[in-house]
């Protein structure tokens, strides 16, 4: 047991390293019932982001997305004038604006040869990026661009980006970028030159979700053409800090960690932050750019913060699955990032978790070997709940107090198959002993039965073939009544099988006749058969006792079985045979089964006051007693296994037992 059970918990060991899917499945769902119930977090110096939405109310208001980018300029404008101390923008301008009025000449030119001359239009309005990219020059905004991570997609390749990450990279060995863990992109999507090269920083808009398609990390950085570059929420961290110093540190495993100013935040191997998710949507405020636009002042809600501009609006919104919400948008993704710079207060499943996590494994394994080979199995089963809770809670603890995850389902696992395995192998093992003693006490048994009725041919003129052919006679008429109406819910296989053991018994009561009266060739006297008759009694007396021994149970319904048939087989069906003089079927089925089986062997069989009678005759008199001495549905059943009757006269005959 113990070394199928230390098999196990190794086979499941391997089975961690290599983590299957539906072991990161239940890893990822564990961690999100532990995400959900986690306290708070860190107080947070100043205000939380904030978000400015492009809602269903700016939209009505103001027209169908996309808007000119002068009406974007002018909210840019009012954030900044309300002292925003950065602006992400999670909206990508890759196409010139096509309601600029030089952009809608050129395409009247093109398209229908009219040159379209708009003297009254101010040179600073007739381009509308131009006009964006002055006010993106004049603020602390940050212009958002999206990776491509699809090798052959030659779009964007080679497009130089103008704000990479400064930061110096550390770690116990030399490190090209390019043969790093971190994401490496093939290509890019940017916003347009004039408006990227005019903002303070830029920021990759991805977002990396698990294979279950939920989004709990975010990849911090990335290495495209050699350098490195920030998702929207770093860079506009930074930004609102001065672009702190940054430190990336790698280990042998991948990234570990990024500085930037003081927070250092945990990464896992690829550059990814598990991210903190404040609650479900909504959990951060929203502005609605409509009221901004209206030049409603909210200074004192913006002063100061990180703002991220986005939309929520149906059909518009980039939404995404989170732990505490279906869907939620991915401006509030970015907002929940940079409140978790700003806390610095983070989550992460470190690099040496999955060792720890091993170790868990190992150890469940061989404390529930210890349990159930050296302790009582209640202490054992006691002390599983115990385990498991033990389990749950230190998980629980890492992540809300420490930050970090630990995942308890490969060891809860454990203890579930090896407490599966022993308990199988313990309930097989009890299940065979329980087995060889059962054989030992039907050995036992049949050995007692055939001492007794040993005993009681040691009174009398019969032989120990006797015993053994009215058991097979038995046997032959309860199968054959079994298959009649009526008599199958009487006789079932475990009935059969002891009426066919208890049969031996039923002339155990003729140890209590005297010899004299046994043993008589002769006919019996009227007072010699009187005395012969409590043979029945003296049976059902002895019989009686030993039921009362052993109470209730199979045992008691064996005996039972045994003192009908050796106090009533000798009743009549027509109520003249004795003790009781029961008539027809208030006699035992067992009575009236026993006494045909006997009455036929009685008749073929030598007796020192008669000689043998053939088959053919004792049939002739069994059938000519039908009615009278005998059940007549029990008659049916020995005729139609009549021939089987002879067989077993032939080849149990006293002569071939001598």
């Amino acid at each position: 047991m113990v070394l199928a059970t230390a098999c196990l918990t190794f086979a499941l060991a391997a089975l961690s390293l290599i983590r299957p899917a539906f072991i990161q499945f239940l890893d990822h769902h564990f961690y999100d019932g532990l995400a959900r119930s986690a306290p708070a977090g860190r107080s947070i110096a100043g205000k939380p982001p904030l978000i400015v939405d492009i809602d269903e109310a700016s939209l009505a208001e103001y027209g169908q997305w996309p808007w000119p980018r002068y009406r974007l300029a002018q909210l840019l404008e009012r954030l900044r004038a309300m002292g925003a101390s950065a602006v992400g923008i999670d909206i990508l301008l890759s196409e010139p604006d096509r309601t600029s009025p030089v952009v809608l000449r050129e395409a009247f030119s093109r398209d229908f040869g009219i040159d379209l001359t708009l003297p009254s239009i101010p040179p600073k309005l007739a381009d509308h990026d131009l006009l964006l990219g002055e006010v993106l020059r004049c603020g602390p905004f940050v212009t958002a661009f999206k990776f491509s991570f699809v090798a052959g997609l030659a779009s964007g390749k080679g497009t130089l980006l103008p704000h990479p990450l400064t930061a110096a990279v550390a770690g116990p060995d030399p490190i090209a970028l390019g043969e790093s863990s971190l994401p490496h992109a093939k290509s890019v999507v940017s916003s347009l030159p004039v408006l990227s090269t005019s903002a303070a920083s830029s920021g990759y808009i991805n977002a990396s979700v698990d294979r279950d398609g939920i989004l709990r990390r975010m990849p911090l950085v990335t290495e495209y053409e050699g350098r490195l570059y920030p998702c929207l929420a770093l860079a506009a961290f930074s930004l609102s800090r001065n672009n702190p110093p940054t430190l990336l540190t790698m280990g042998r495993g991948g990234a570990e960690s990024l500085r930037v100013g003081t927070a250092t935040v945990p990464l896992d191997r690829h550059g990814s932050l598990l991210i903190r998710y404040r609650g479900p949507g909504r959990t951060f405020e929203y502005l609605s750019a409509g009221r901004i636009l209206k030049d409603e002042d909210f200074t004192e809600r913006v002063k100061g913060r990180i703002v991220f501009l986005g939309t929520s609006a149906a059909g518009l919104a980039d939404m995404r699955p989170s732990p505490f919400d279906s869907l939620l948008p991915g401006v509030e993704v970015h907002a929940t990032v940079a409140d978790n710079l700003m806390r610095e207060d983070f989550f992460s499943h470190p690099s040496w978790s999955p060792a720890m996590e091993l170790l868990l494994l190992l150890a469940t394994g061989g404390i529930v070997i210890f349990l159930f080979t050296c302790t009582a199995t209640l202490w054992s089963l006691a002390c599983l709940p115990a385990m498991a809770a033990a389990l749950w809670l230190g998980s629980l603890f890492a992540l809300h107090y420490g930050g970090v995850f630990i995942s308890p389902v490969m060891s809860l696992f454990t203890l579930a198959c090896d407490f599966s395995s022993i308990t199988l192998f313990k309930y097989g093992r009890e299940a065979r002993e329980a087995r060889a003693r059962q054989r030992q006490l039907t050995l036992t048994q049949d050995f007692t039965i055939r001492c007794l009725a040993s005993l009681a041919e040691c009174w009398d003129s019969e032989t120990g073939g006797h015993i053994l052919r009215t058991q097979r006679y038995v046997d032959l008429i309860c199968r054959r009544l079994a298959e009649k109406d009526g008599y199958g819910r009487h006789l079932g296989p475990e009935t059969i099988e002891q009426l066919y053991k208890s049969s031996p018994l039923h002339d155990i009561g003729k140890v209590g006749v005297p010899d004299h009266i046994l043993l008589k060739p002769g006919k019996l006297t009227e007072e010699e058969f009187e005395e012969m008759k409590k043979h029945t009694v003296y049976g059902r007396d002895a019989i009686r006792r030993a039921e009362e021994k052993f109470g209730t149970g199979t045992s008691s319904h064996f005996l039972l079985l045994a003192k009908e048939m050796a106090y009533s087989r000798h009743e009549r069906w027509d109520g003249t045979g004795y003790p009781e003089h029961l008539r027809g079927e208030e006699i035992p089925l067992s009575g009236r089964i026993m006494a045909i089986a006997d009455v036929y062997d009685a008749l073929v069989s030598y007796r020192v006051y008669k000689p043998p009678f053939s088959h053919e005759e004792a049939v002739a008199m069994i059938l000519g007693l039908k009615g009278s001495l005998f059940d007549p549905a029990i008659v049916a059943a020995f005729l139609e296994s009549e021939e089987q009757f002879r067989k077993i006269a032939a080849e149990l005959s006293d002569d071939s037992a001598d």
